[in-house]
């Protein structure tokens, strides 16, 4: 290394000692004695030193350089011109595939093609940039770049308003939110309350927060909002009556909004005089934080999810949490280094919120599960468990993604080796926490690995923006970010043990509740496998329909569902006639309106349940008119309008559509419905049911490219056109709660 420095100092010293012309000849040699291998230091140093030579010679001579990754790199450092500009970087990043894990490279590119007008294709750069792991200095850099590209970024997954409301400076916060909102592909409003205003601005009817309407407010607190004494007097009646403020404010917001709220639990101060003792001691302020964090939990409504304030603490280092200068003179907390951490925390709530967190880790085999090849070095060769620390490693990561199966994410391979070579660890290794059971798919063979993520997800009928991929070899994830731009991927570096970090670190499978479907997924593939059995042996579809023995069922959405609901309707892209998002709030909001109707479908076969598995929402009509009263409600003249209808793609096939269908059409007619309306709006994941409402007999009225609108006369009677699946709806499950 020290020889290295040598040079580059002689080679510094010999280009400070030229002119002009004599300079450019020496860089030129140096450059033809680096030949294809991209020097970074060199390239750094001839910047440097090039930066003062007049800008006519400069220009010409760059024309004369060498095709190489280093001419191409230096093209990159002078040239003016946008569209030349991002001739070069394109030319560069060809000949270096790792230089795309480089974010300031990849933010100089991104740069040059928004000052193109290709905003699309900058947008993707810089969401390259920003998947790896930046620091806020980068962020800093960036941000005057997001802001542009945000604004004009057409492949976003979901739209969302979100406010922060800080009790401490959140101004520095919020652009780092900004650009993790368009790394993840989400279309975000943002809203910053003024900083300390946090009661003022819920309490407040004309406030800001209530002009803009949030659809997710972050509540932006700390330990400095505590006020806790070092020893607090009847630590219970302080802990209730700070809930009972908490849960206040909760309410206005639900009430007023209809808003997701995510609620910090609280972190825990740098110093502490009393030591030890502040977490024994009764009224001890590190356990009084404890013990409220604890109740926060336990008593926060579905609508609030409380962030792990502590986890992100402990991740950004407790050292680096806190910055006395900045909170003394800018009222900044956590620090400026820490943002990065606690802004990737309060998004994966969002991601959650939204339906954007992933379902399935696909993952490599060969260094990735275990060490070494089993292609090559057989079964006893291959590292797993006991033996060696890297092998111990690999185990560790192999029990964390097992213990992801079990709460309801799906674990797939994608490996190039024969198949009998790669099942062979998990069918015969004795140290293996994964089993062949354990995998929805398994993909090994010598087809490259994007082309096998696309089969894997045809085979789970998953869309592959809900793909994570692990794989140890850099080159086979770049190959993967460039082909499939929507899966995520893990950046492993080139250690084992650090593995099983980076991969929790992504916070990709963040969920806010867990359901018994969520439980069962991973069953419910394996049991899928059967059913295909049975529909290659069926003669016809009708006999493969009557073979299967299918019940289904229809409930009102209730607390007991409602997560599992709010799940299906920000998750469900293909059979989903309208795509709207909801958060838990607003779905509550909507299946409560007296004048409509909700229902929540599970479906079952012989082989066992498929869960919740469709929502269908109507709301009235805006041509409805009042009438007469049924039950309570005025009933008389309402139409009703299909808000929501959405299916599991796992029921295809199963006329699950067609007593949906029967359900609403029965509904309607026991409360005098005269019409119900359907609006199908396209997208690029819903053309499946582009036709649905056809098909059920509804008359088109208005058409256009963003939306057909639909007619249904409601008959005097109910309808069957269920024809292969039992009802086994009861009338309490069907009643409002």
């Amino acid at each position: 290394m020290a020889d290295h420095k040598d040079m580059d100092r002689v080679l510094s010293r010999r280009l400070r000692a030229l002119d002009d012309p004599a300079r450019l000849e020496l860089a030129q040699e140096t450059l033809v004695r680096l030949g294809s291998r991209f020097n970074a230091e060199v390239c750094a140093l001839l910047t440097e030193e090039l930066d003062r030579v007049g800008e006519p010679l400069l220009k010409a001579w760059l024309s004369t350089l060498p095709d190489t990754a280093n001419g191409a790199w230096l093209r990159t450092q002078f040239l003016t011109d946008n569209a030349a500009l991002v001739s070069a970087w394109s030319r560069f990043f060809s000949f270096q595939e790792k230089a795309q894990h480089d974010p300031l490279a990849l933010l100089a590119w991104s740069r040059a093609l928004a000052a193109t007008g290709a905003h699309e294709e900058a947008t993707q750069k810089l969401r390259l940039a920003l998947a790896q792991n930046v620091r806020y200095t980068f962020l800093a850099r960036a941000e005057k770049l997001v802001l542009e590209l945000a604004g004009k970024a057409q492949s976003n997954l979901r739209q969302c308003k979100i406010a922060v409301l800080g009790s401490s400076t959140t101004n520095l916060l919020v652009p780092v939110l900004r650009a993790l909102c368009l790394r993840d592909r989400i279309g975000a409003e943002i809203y910053e309350a003024p900083y300390g205003s946090v009661e003022q601005e819920i309490a407040d009817p004309q406030s800001g927060l209530a002009r803009f309407r949030p659809d997710v407010v972050m509540l932006v607190m700390h330990w400095r909002d505590l006020h806790l004494e070092a020893v607090t007097q009847n630590e219970q009646t302080w802990i209730s009556q700070f809930l009972e403020e908490r849960k206040a404010a909760w309410k206005q917001l639900s009430d007023s909004f209809a808003c997701h709220i995510i609620q910090p639990s609280f972190d825990y101060p740098s110093d502490e005089p009393y030591g030890h003792l502040a977490s024994v001691l009764p009224g001890g302020r590190t356990r009084m934080i404890d013990l409220l964090n604890l109740r926060l939990r336990e008593e926060a409504p579905a609508n609030v999810s409380v962030l792990n304030m502590a986890a992100v603490q402990r991740q950004a280092g407790t050292k680096h949490w806190e910055d006395e200068l900045h909170w003394t003179r800018y009222r900044q907390h956590p620090a400026t280094e820490a943002l990065p951490e606690l802004a990737e925390a309060y998004i994966s709530q969002v991601r959650a919120v939204l339906g954007l967190s992933r379902k399935v880790l696909v993952t490599d085999l060969d260094n990735t599960l275990w060490k070494g090849v089993i292609g090559e070095d057989g079964l006893d060769g291959i590292g797993i468990g006991p033996g060696s620390p890297e092998a111990e490693a690999h185990l560790h990561l192999q029990r964390y993604m097992l213990d992801l199966k079990r709460r309801g994410i799906l674990l797939a391979v994608c490996s190039k080796n024969n198949l009998e070579d790669a099942q062979l660890p998990f069918l015969q290794h004795p140290h293996m926490a994964l089993h062949l059971e354990d995998f929805a798919a398994f993909r090994a063979n010598w087809d490259d690995k994007a082309t096998n993520l696309r089969a894997i997800a045809q085979e789970l009928s998953l869309g592959l923006d809900s793909f994570v991929f692990l794989d140890d070899n850099p080159l086979e994830r770049e190959w993967v970010r460039s082909q499939l731009p929507e899966v995520a991927i893990v950046e492993l570096g080139s250690s084992p043990f650090h593995y099983l970090h980076q991969l929790d670190n992504g916070n990709y499978f963040e969920a806010l509740s867990l359901s018994g479907e969520d439980l069962a997924r991973a069953g419910q593939y394996r049991v899928e496998s059967q059913r295909e059995s049975i529909r290659a042996s069926s003669a016809s579809l009708d006999d493969f329909l009557q073979a299967l023995q299918l019940q289904a069922s229809v409930e009102a959405i209730t607390t007991k569902n409602l997560a599992r609901v709010t799940q299906l309707v920000n998750k469900t892209n293909q059979f989903n006639v309208a795509t709207r998002r909801y958060t838990e709030a607003q779905v509550r909001e909507l299946a409560e309106d007296p004048q409509g109707w909700a229902g929540a479908f599970q479906m079952s076969d012989r082989m066992g349940s498929y869960g919740l598995i469709g929502v269908l929402c109507c709301r009235p009509a805006s041509d409805s008119s009042d009438g007469v009263t049924w039950e309570g409600v005025n009933w008389e003249g309402v139409n009703w309008e299909i808000d929501t209808w959405l299916m599991s793609c796992r029921t295809l096939g199963r006329q699950m559509e067609k007593f949906m269908f029967d359900r609403l059409v029965e509904a309607a007619v026991e409360r005098r419905i005269r019409r119900i309306v359907g609006v199908y709006l396209p997208t690029a994941k819903n053309g499946l049911v582009k036709e649905l409402y056809d098909q059920m007999g509804f008359r088109r009225t208005e058409e256009s490219s963003e939306a057909v609108r639909y007619e249904f006369e409601v008959p005097t009677t109910p309808v069957v056109t269920a024809t292969h699946v039992a009802n086994m709806t009861t009338l309490a499950a069907v009643a409002r709660s």
